[in-house]
């Protein structure tokens, strides 16, 4: 028997074996005259052919007729299993998985998942809210922050007598990625008809030009006040500066719904699941919230794999579970160091005698095998870190590649990518 943690989060669905390996895809799907290919395939073409693109699969995931017949999906639930089924695939197909559902989820919804996890077959061994699979190791009342394709989920986490639990939900049906994606790339349409009567956003290869690239520019400007950026077009390449406090109003501008919830429980901690990392990066006042890595959930319900199967012979939706050990490798704090306290952190990434910075990103890439380090974001590697607060900031990590990550930086601790052993180690200049 394999099992396998699959976290249903459309913006970027992951999947965990306990074997180690793990795939990771957006919740986009294309139908081609030979099947439905899921994910970033997917992605890659959505804006080029939007009649058959989908992404609402999963918010929407019900039997309802598609708008326009299709050879491959009668209905969303058949692009979700198609989805499913290659995310299982891509990790050796287990024959056993646990499903870290959002709480958006309606139970008719939960009913047409656990019959799609029965035709393919696997054998679903429990359900678990995400939220709280994010933040099982929990000890403090905490509000998270899950940011999902098209919306958000907000989830009270409450802790009592060690034992953590949802204690209120709420969706923010206005914010998602694609909300902020969308609001960026007018923002970036109206500066290049601006400045150059060019509208980007009039052709559907514009479109793909743009939402191919917003990803890693928004991971840039969440370190760098500002970055040169160009498109192309019919003219060539035109360039264009996006800076961070622009971004970071147009973002503002969609957390009204987000900033009431908040003011709800002013008592309670803030925390952003990894979907949501891009909030904290790029707006101030979130810079010293919590952070989870994305891996986070999938580590705690293998943490806690035997209370969940134990506690889900109905398959009921979990909300309650005791915590998990609180030093577990899937959660990360931005806090500042204590300066009464003498503390020892890492300040190099020692690769074959190379000592390498970590007080400015550093990005790892790994070619035939090898790995290679360059300063700076390279939106192609594999690992992108910088050390802040005293704390590793992963900006960057690749679910397709096999990674140990230390909980904390002190010098002689390792990061281990892909097999190859990357030494923290503290280089004083005294």
């Amino acid at each position: 028997m394999t099992l396998a943690i699959l976290e249903l989060n459309d913006q970027a669905l992951l999947i965990q074996s306990e074997d180690g390996q793990s795939h990771m895809e957006p919740g986009f799907a294309q139908l081609t005259p030979t099947g439905i290919k899921s994910g970033d395939s997917a992605r890659a073409s959505a804006w080029k052919n939007p009649q058959d693109s989908f992404n609402q699969h999963w918010r929407q995931l019900n039997q309802l007729p598609l708008p326009r017949k299709q050879n491959w999906a009668r209905h969303h639930g058949d692009i979700a299993y198609a989805q499913i089924k290659h995310m299982l695939e891509s990790v050796g197909s287990p024959s056993n998985v646990i499903l870290a559902v959002p709480g958006c989820f309606t139970d008719d919804q939960l009913a047409l998942l656990l019959g799609l996890a029965q035709a393919i077959p696997v054998q679903v061994d429990g359900v678990i809210d995400s939220a709280l699979a994010i933040g099982l190791h929990n000890n403090k009342q905490t509000l998270l922050i899950d940011l999902q394709l098209q919306q958000s989920v907000v989830t009270l986490l409450s802790t009592k007598s060690g034992t953590v639990d949802v204690s209120a939900q709420e969706i923010v049906p206005d914010l998602g990625i694609m909300t902020i994606y969308n609001g960026v790339a007018r923002h970036i349409s109206d500066r290049l008809i601006d400045d150059y009567r060019h509208d980007p956003l009039h052709t559907s290869e514009g479109e793909q030009a743009i939402y191919d690239q917003l990803p890693s520019w928004l991971m840039q400007l969440g370190w760098e006040s500002e970055i040169s950026v160009s498109l192309p077009s019919p003219r060539g390449e035109l360039p264009l500066i996006l800076r961070t406090d622009k971004i970071g109003e147009i973002i503002e501008q969609r957390l009204i719904s987000l900033n009431s919830i908040i003011k709800k429980y002013p008592n309670a901690n803030i925390s952003f699941a990894h979907s949501a990392r891009l909030i904290p990066a790029i707006l101030p006042r979130f810079s010293k919230a919590e952070v989870m890595s994305q891996a986070s959930s999938a580590d705690n319900c293998l943490a806690a794999q035997q209370q969940i199967v134990a506690d889900s012979k109905s398959l009921h939706r979990i909300t309650s579970l005791k915590a998990v050990n609180g030093k577990t490798k899937s959660a990360r704090t931005n806090t500042k160091a204590n300066s009464n306290t003498k503390q020892h952190c890492a300040t190099h990434l020692l690769h074959q005698n190379h000592a390498w910075p970590l007080d400015k990103p550093l990005s790892i890439s790994l070619l035939d095998e090898q790995l290679t380090m360059a300063n700076g974001i390279d939106n192609k590697a594999v690992f992108v870190a910088v050390i802040e607060n005293h704390q590793l900031r992963i900006m960057h990590q690749s679910a397709e590649i096999a990674m140990e990550i230390p909980g904390h930086c002190e010098p002689g601790q390792e990061i281990i990518i892909a097999g190859h052993r990357l030494g923290l180690i503290e280089v004083s200049n005294a």
